[in-house]
């Protein structure tokens, strides 16, 4: 035998084989620590990181995004403490002439800019709006247009009892979980201050279905930014 195969197979006796076929299994079969936690262990972790890092996280796995979006996580976030308010804007899209939502959020390198949320559908300049914990909801008064409340956790839009009377150059706001919505409506008489109320628990509209009102209200169409708790 020669000394270059002596030499050959020293070096192959030397290698070590048996790390090749342990990188494998390791790589077939990993081992995550997190995800082995109890659920409500895993809930209280992911309700402690900022929603600024949910997008992500939906990413990871189907697991993680029926988490991020389920509404306990974000029940443990206001148990904790840790609720955070996000600003929503209406900006007009001049091309093709309606408002459109979008939310502040911040980059990875800190800064802010405004985002655009496709999910959510255009909206009449004519409507009232009211932020309400993690909801917006949205009354289109004119020609008595659907009525929505936009979920600001998972940015989807549920259908609401529309007004039960035409209004325009309206304005709302929120007293003890009801809303109330002042505005010009078309009476026999002519055009009069109205208010209707809506009850945010029962997601009804308050009888008699029109109060009339005898204050004038100027200037009061008013496209807000609002707050909500989201992502």
């Amino acid at each position: 035998m020669s000394s270059r195969t002596r030499a050959e197979k020293k070096k192959q006796s030397l290698e070590p084989q048996s790390l090749i076929p342990l990188q494998d299994e390791q790589s077939s079969e990993p081992l995550s620590v997190f995800t082995s936690l109890p659920e409500d262990v895993i809930v209280d972790i992911l309700a402690r990181v900022s929603t600024f890092h949910y997008p992500i996280l939906s990413l990871v796995s189907k697991h993680f995004r029926s988490l991020v979006e389920s509404p306990e996580i974000y029940v443990r976030r206001s148990l904790l403490g840790c609720t955070e308010h996000f600003l929503y804007a209406l900006i007009y899209d001049i091309d093709i002439g309606v408002y459109r939502w979008y939310v502040l959020r911040r980059k990875a390198n800190g800064n802010r800019r405004l985002v655009l949320i496709p999910s959510l559908p255009a909206v009449s300049r004519y409507g009232s709006f009211v932020a309400v914990g993690s909801r917006i909801y949205v009354f289109n008064g004119v020609n008595n247009e659907d009525s929505t409340t936009i979920d600001c956790r998972s940015h989807t839009v549920q259908l609401l009892p529309n007004i039960p009377v035409s209004m325009c150059d309206s304005m709302a706001d929120i007293i003890e979980r009801r809303i109330y919505i002042i505005g010009d409506s078309r009476c026999d008489d002519g055009w009069k201050k109205a208010m209707v109320v809506f009850n945010t628990e029962t997601k009804k509209w308050e009888e008699p279905a029109m109060k009339k009102i005898g204050i004038e209200l100027r200037d009061s169409h008013v496209l807000p930014s609002l707050c909500g708790d989201g992502w």
